[in-house]
């Protein structure tokens, strides 16, 4: 496995931060626009939020540790560099180089979607944005002649990074598995997956798939959240609601909202047979994942509690476990009120209420030390949640004040994890085993079931 996000470079730092209960945010360029008491002329003075997980110097990459042919462009799309990066670390993490592997065995499956890259951005500056500029000086200065507004028009060119012909294509969402594939070496398929949040349960999947299917045998599967900007957080304010607070509290009773993150994750998937054979350390093995295509309350646009009850209830079936077998929920855990009651009510009718002597299921959310980081939120719980199997720990939340009270209630079949606890297993035929949920702004539902693989099995 591999990451990187806000102070965590590595999958060291990440487990450390968690530990140590850190909120890893930090002050968003142009974040804060407007106030609640202020009327909104246009949906441009919607408040965005003013903190965020940030990936700061964590986005940059060392081009010569990635083989890369060629020298960089700034008006190229990065993040397929980052991605690289990303498969990289989790094959060195795997203890395998890339000259050693059957690169045409090799799959990757990645979900990746953002609404604005560099080279898009930098493509329009170049086209529409220039000639929208041009037309605006030739209305206020209708006095200015065409060898002028040419020299205009040449010294905003100028200003801007040079394109060249890598740099439209670069800016497709395709592109960014298909060129990290190339760089690599891989010669087996490699797709980019866009189901928001839930893009590394749907990627996981396909790994699995091709596993399965002996289509590959290994395969990569991760997601990518790149560097935020204001446009993009301000388009996403009008689906998600975003925190004012300084740190994200999951599942608080207090809680308002949530605060974006940056990052990746990327995990190297086999068939446990090969691994077994191979001596490969095994984090965790994924039993199963279940969807749930949107479904969305029109009125409170969020997910409806069905079609989360359904996605868990998918992968349970598929993975043939009971709810009463798992006793780590890594779950969405956003921050926005409704969402986590939602997700509170579906985990509340799975388990049922707490019966005397029935063990407590804990619950965190990895949001509450990163941020919501969108498109590689799923990978990021489940990247905790192996790592959390792997070290045979139930992981601590991030501080929560004033936990729900569906939480509190002495009914409750769950608790929030508060402390570090040893993951202590029952009996020699219950591995320790998560759920990871994940639920997307459009009303996509996903799980994923992990489970250990016993040392003395």
């Amino acid at each position: 496995m591999s990451c990187r996000f806000a102070e965590s470079p590595n999958l060291a730092a990440f487990w450390r931060n968690i530990m140590q209960r850190k909120t890893l945010f930090s002050p968003l360029n142009g974040g804060a626009q407007g106030d609640g008491a202020t009327p909104r002329k246009n949906l441009f003075d919607r408040p965005s939020p003013a903190y965020g997980g940030q990936l700061h110097d964590l986005y940059a990459c060392n081009p010569a540790d990635q083989y890369f042919p060629r020298k960089l462009n700034a008006g190229e799309n990065q993040d397929v560099f980052f991605t690289v990066q990303l498969a990289i670390d989790a094959l060195r993490d795997s203890g395998s180089s890339i000259n050693s592997l059957p690169t045409d065995r090799i799959s990757l499956r990645l979900g990746y979607a953002p609404p604005f890259n560099p080279a898009s951005i930098n493509w329009l500056q170049h086209t529409f944005f220039i000639d929208q500029t041009l037309d605006i000086i030739q209305k206020f200065f209708p006095g200015a002649g065409p060898e002028q507004i040419e020299e205009v028009r040449a010294q905003l060119s100028t200003s801007l990074p040079e394109p060249n012909p890598y740099a439209f294509i670069s800016a497709l969402g395709c592109v960014v598995s298909s060129w990290t594939a190339h760089l690599l070496g891989f010669a087996g398929p490699a797709f980019v997956v866009d189901a928001g949040g839930a893009s590394a349960h749907q990627a996981m999947q396909g790994a699995m798939d091709d596993l399965l299917s002996r289509r590959s045998d290994i395969a990569l599967a991760g997601a990518v959240q790149p560097p935020l900007n204001r446009a993009i957080l301000q388009g996403l304010a009008g689906a998600i609601t975003f925190s004012r607070a300084k740190t994200l509290q999951p599942f608080s009773r207090d809680a308002d909202g949530t605060l974006p993150g940056e990052g990746g994750a990327m995990f190297v998937l086999k068939r446990l047979k090969d691994a077994l054979r191979q001596g490969d350390r095994i984090y965790a093995i994924v039993r199963s994942t279940g969807i749930a295509a949107a479904s969305i309350d029109q009125h409170q646009r969020i997910p409806t509690p069905e079609r989360l009850t359904r996605a868990i209830s998918r992968a349970m079936h598929a993975a043939e476990v009971a709810p009463g077998s798992i006793q780590l929920i890594e779950a969405h855990g956003s921050g926005v009120p409704h969402s986590d009651q939602t997700e509170l009510q579906v985990i509340h009718e799975i388990y049922g209420e707490r019966k005397p002597g029935q063990p407590l299921v804990g619950v965190g959310s990895v949001k509450g030390n990163i941020g919501h980081t969108l498109w590689a939120s799923g990978a990021a719980g489940i990247l905790k949640a192996a790592l959390a199997i792997h070290h045979r720990v139930l992981a601590p939340n991030a501080p929560v004040e004033k936990p729900h009270l569906k939480i509190m209630s002495a009914k409750s079949p769950i608790y929030l994890l508060t402390d570090a606890r040893p993951w202590i297993r029952g009996a020699k035929k219950s591995p320790r085993r998560a759920c990871v949920s994940a639920i997307d702004f459009t009303g996509t539902c996903a799980a994923a079931i992990l489970e250990e693989y016993p040392e003395d099995s």
